[in-house]
């Protein structure tokens, strides 16, 4: 007896030479024979789902999962970034000279969270395969939230930096799990306002962490003001932990608190967007995933963004502080230009998701991020006011992109497995980008950081012109098959599972 794995190959094969052999014969041919060959026998399911699925039924899925998901992980992304990026703040607190951390052992502290972080995500959302994804994100986030209130009790700066790797290993169940529990959840041309809800909280944290590490500057208190600034944070988390057990969705076929009729509804939604939620795991198919040009582009454009993401996150204060202004004033003066960059990734989102572009959205946004860099590396300390309005370009053009250029690559990948390997691939190496993060401002470069500045203005100028590059050759493609096999048809459920982004009738989101 041949085994599955033959048996699917032969498959392939036959597939591939009767489409061939038709579009030779009859071109017109063509679309019926891929529209009716179909071997997965859940797609046949849900083709023939009785009663069909109506718009105003959709709508009552979609606003029912709208009223818990997005909401809830902006709550918990807060407390992600709130978590990894308050040691910023406790260095204005006088954490450095309270346990000795030098400009050296500062850096390692802070990029030590992303090795972690690296580590943790490399399974992270193949084990969500396996462990529903309520439990697993939150039993990491109550893991996390105890390590980030005991960094209170830190008495050296070895301490610190062992609790800030395995904090960054626990928490990569959200900073990887998040985006993927996204995307089994809404189709490529709703995902981009989801997650610019979610990916706020970037923005969100990094004006208000500094609210409130100003707040808690001002407790008259026994312990020290960064003391203070990690028990209450982390006790933050350990709340939204616990909610996050009833909160949270899984699936759609296996999601609690939905209906049977509204989990088949759900999982149509995905299916029509050629995305297969669950099924059996396929090494065969994780291992094809790997060798796709196109992602591997993409995740090259999003590390390039996401240098830039972390460096604002932990640095803002210190950057605001060098420019002249008082440690006090600094930390209120950090949240205008993170403001703007909240109020930007929703516009940005909405009409991403409305013209259905994500890399050419982004080639604009970079651009502005670009200059804003180019101002911090020219200019020297007499133009304190410039330097300040360049966070303006900067902080806006940055954390605005990072919804693009994660539907970059989310949205060009077919199907739930390669889903979760171009995540778990693009948050791993982005770690690697926050370790570099915490070597690109060290003290010695105080106040102009210029070698800081000139390395992320060259970063982000390559990720602008990988963007432009693959959004042309993106968009070509799609016009190719357009050509030659005709347009999908609105509402069809196709089955990718044999071709992925291959398939004449997948169209990518340039």
């Amino acid at each position: 007896m041949s085994s599955p794995e033959t048996d699917s190959e032969k498959a392939d094969a036959v597939v591939h030479a009767e489409t061939t052999s038709t579009a030779e014969k009859n071109p017109d041919d063509l679309e019926e024979k891929l529209r009716t060959h179909v071997r997965d026998p859940n797609i046949h399911f849900f083709r023939q789902l009785d009663p069909p699925v109506t718009p105003e039924e959709e709508r009552r899925v979609r606003w029912k999962i709208d009223r818990r998901l997005p909401q809830f992980l902006f709550l918990v992304y807060v407390v992600t970034w709130l978590d990894r990026s308050n040691l910023g703040n406790a260095a204005l607190m006088g954490i450095k000279d309270a346990i000795g951390l030098d400009s050296a052992k500062y850096s390692l502290a802070i990029s030590i969270f992303f090795a972690g972080t690296c580590i943790g995500e490399l399974g992270n959302n193949l084990g969500m395969r396996f462990v529903r994804p309520s439990v697993w994100v939150a039993s990491a986030m109550l893991i996390w939230g105890v390590i980030a209130t005991l960094m209170a009790v830190a008495n050296n700066a070895a301490g610190i930096t062992a609790m800030r790797f395995f904090l960054g290993i626990f928490e990569a169940a959200v900073i990887c799990g998040a985006p993927y529990i996204l995307t089994f959840w809404y189709p490529r041309e709703e995902w981009g306002r989801r997650i610019a809800i979610y990916l706020s909280a970037t923005a969100f944290a990094g004006a208000f962490g500094g609210w409130i590490a100003f707040g808690i500057a001002h407790i008259k208190s026994k312990l020290e003001n960064w003391r203070l600034l990690f028990i209450i944070e982390g006790g933050l988390t350990l709340v939204i932990a616990i909610a996050c057990f009833y909160v949270l969705p899984d699936r759609p076929h296996n999601t609690r608190w939905l209906k049977p009729r509204e989990r088949e509804v759900a999982e149509w939604r995905m299916l029509r967007d050629g995305n297969k939620t669950h099924g059996k795991f396929s090494w065969r198919a994780l291992g094809w995933s790997l060798l796709d040009w196109r992602m591997i582009i993409n995740i090259i454009i999003y590390l390039t963004q996401v240098i830039s993401t972390y460096t604002l996150s932990t640095f803002t204060p210190i950057i605001v502080n060098s420019f002249g202004y008082g440690d006090i004033k600094s930390q209120l003066m950090v949240a205008p230009p993170f403001c703007v960059a909240f109020v930007l990734t929703f516009a940005v989102a909405q009409i991403s998701d409305r013209l259905r572009l994500r890399a050419a959205v982004f080639v604009v946004l970079s651009t502005i991020a670009a200059a804003g860099y180019l101002m911090l590396a020219l200019l020297d300390e007499s133009h304190r006011n410039a330097r300040y309005g360049a966070l303006f370009l900067i902080h806006p053009g940055v954390l605005s992109a990072i919804t693009v250029a994660l539907g970059n690559v989310t949205d060009n990948c077919c199907g739930d497995i390669k889903k979760a390997c171009a995540i778990g691939l693009y948050q791993a190496f982005g770690a690697t980008m926050g370790v570099a993060t915490g070597y690109l401002l060290p003290d010695a470069d105080a106040p102009l950081y210029r070698t800081g500045f000139w390395t992320l203005f060259g970063v982000t100028v390559l990720g602008t012109m990988l963007a432009l590059f693959i959004s042309l050759e993106m968009h070509a493609e799609n016009k190719r098959r357009d050509r030659k096999f005709g347009k999908p048809r609105e509402g069809e459920i196709y089955d990718f599972s044999e071709a992925g982004e291959k398939h004449p009738y997948w169209r990518f989101t340039p």
